[in-house]
């Protein structure tokens, strides 16, 4: 199983595990958390630099990723909505695969 937790707060997403719901390389569940996982680590990369944020990580590993992020001040909506957006992909694609990917937000 998959675990996705978004750490709102801190502007942190950590997902952990494999989604095991098809054959390795055709698994649909895997491929739509990376594909989140991806969008996210890239956009932090992106504000990264354009100045938006600063401490910005993107770990992505099988079975293991991290991204996070610290925004500068007068940033912090833009990153925020942001890390809500890939969020609520996560959220639906738990919604719809629950044997698959459980997904939590902690404040």
């Amino acid at each position: 199983m998959i675990r996705v937790t978004y750490y709102r707060t801190y502007n942190r997403v950590t997902i952990e595990g494999h989604a095991l719901s098809g054959v390795p390389g055709h698994d649909l569940v895997c491929a739509g958390a990376s594909t989140l996982a991806y969008t996210l680590a890239a956009n932090v990369g992106r504000m990264d630099e354009m100045g938006l944020v600063r401490d910005a990580v993107a770990t992505l590993e099988p079975g293991k990723a991290e991204i996070s992020c610290k925004p500068r001040t007068k940033y912090t909506s833009i990153v925020g909505a942001i890390f809500n957006s890939v969020c609520v992909g996560f959220e639906l694609l738990a919604r719809d695969n629950p044997d698959y990917i459980c997904y939590e937000i902690h404040a």
